[in-house]
């Protein structure tokens, strides 16, 4: 079975003791909008020395991209690695020990991170230079957009375009429910690639999905307020509008002559094993809060632990720990070796979340009065954790992907139209 290495476990007790130390006693001005989650991302980066964890292998990678052997072997937007960024064991030890104070801090620093990771695996030496590392020394803020108000659960059915023009790519459109997008400096844009059609087959072609980098000083670039939402108060929220926003041809990660659908689709699967990390925190919080609420809460002359359905649900607690934890291991194992379906990520994506929301409810039950108010992480984590069965692809979208795959194993194949057609 996998375990974290020693390396591993004394990172996770670092990150621990800061949580609990200098983050917790921020959170409800996090929440109220009084501290800045990039303020306490930028903290955490000094605490943990990520501007030398991660900008010195970088500067290398620039430094081997721009020498002149490197570029006649291969464009350097076709390098690949991120410089020191390919441990998912450290992206989910950090996902969860975050989510364990503050889930919506913790939205704000992956999708931050992602961005700059993308952009540092997949774009040239100056891009990685004047975006990449900024970013993932939190000295910038980035985005990662990919929704829009009419795409639905089919995010890949996008209306925002990109077309080249010379030296530039013109990108047009708008994206909603974008994390970090009314704070964010850098954007990690996907649009359709437009090919001169206006109609058609062609205009609809989810396999020619390009990220671009568009930065806040773009011309046409515009963002919204921060949205209102339920939960995940410390994470900002927002649309971003394009309007013929140009950038330089080089903003363009990916070869326009390939498909590119692929790429976004393994961004998404990290994205969505980042969340059941975060998921893990949420469920080992509660359980903790639970715990300890129940053997000090005292009811009819005894500790509350006494009584069996308080019992129930603390048993019901610890197997959903129990059981995320083994997927979250999973996954960093499927990562490690390159291996895993779409059908793995999604069912692991789907149970965690829904786990994860069943907990914080019982957590609030089990603590009744205690449980239902702000001072209490309960509370919070219930509120902030409903996201996450909507974002990153709803869970009902979880669910016809796994049988999707599953039926397709068989011969069965189907879309999400109703169509199906069988092998033999």
């Amino acid at each position: 079975m996998f375990e974290f290495d020693e390396t591993h476990q004394a990172i996770g007790t670092a990150i621990r003791a800061y949580c609990e130390q200098e983050i917790e006693p921020l959170v409800a001005d996090l929440e109220s909008g009084k501290v800045s989650a990039f303020d306490v991302m930028r903290r955490l980066s000094d605490a943990f020395g990520l501007e030398e964890l991660l900008a010195g292998p970088l500067r290398e990678k620039v430094a081997r991209m721009r020498a002149p052997e490197a570029r006649e072997k291969r464009p350097a937007a076709e390098a690949s690695g991120g410089g020191g960024l390919g441990d998912p064991a450290l992206t989910a030890i950090f996902s969860k020990e975050l989510a364990r104070v503050s889930p919506g801090l913790c939205l704000s620093f992956i999708a931050s991170m992602g961005c700059g990771a993308t952009i540092a695996a997949r774009g040239d030496a100056d891009l990685i230079e004047r975006c990449a590392i900024p970013i993932l020394t939190l000295q910038k803020v980035g985005c990662w957009a990919l929704t829009e108000p009419e795409s639905g659960s089919d995010a890949f059915a996008m209306r925002t375009t990109l077309r080249l023009d010379g030296d530039e790519v013109v990108v047009h459109g708008s994206k909603t429910f974008i994390s970090n997008a009314p704070e964010a400096d850098v954007f990690l844009i996907y649009a359709r690639l437009q090919q001169g059609e206006s109609s058609g087959a062609g205009a609809r072609d989810k396999s020619r999905i390009f990220p671009v980098v568009v930065e806040r000083t773009s011309s046409g670039l515009a963002t919204g307020p921060a949205m209102e939402k339920m939960g995940m108060h410390a994470s900002p929220t927002g649309e971003i509008f394009l309007d013929e926003v140009r950038v330089p041809r080089s903003h363009l990660l990916g070869d326009p002559e390939k498909p590119a659908r692929d790429a976004a689709e393994q961004t998404l699967a990290t994205e969505r094993a980042a969340v059941v990390a975060m998921c893990l925190g949420v469920i080992e919080r509660c359980l903790d809060d639970s715990v300890a609420h129940a053997t000090s809460r005292i009811q009819f002359g005894r500790p509350i632990a006494a009584f069996q359905l308080i019992q129930q649900k603390l048993a019901r607690m610890c197997v959903a720990h129990e059981n995320v934890r083994n997927l979250v291991h999973k996954l960093i194992w499927l990562q490690r070796n390159g291996t895993g379906s779409e059908r793995e990520v999604s069912a692991a994506k789907w149970y965690a979340t829904e786990a994860a929301c069943e907990v914080a409810l019982d957590a609030v039950q089990l603590m009744g009065g205690a449980g239902y108010i702000r001072e209490n992480a309960p509370e919070r984590l219930f509120r902030d954790m409903k996201l996450w069965t909507i974002g990153g692809g709803t869970n009902e979208i979880q669910q016809l992907t796994i049988a999707k795959d599953l039926l397709q194993s068989h011969g069965f194949s189907i879309d999400l139209t109703g169509g199906y057609s069988t092998e033999g």
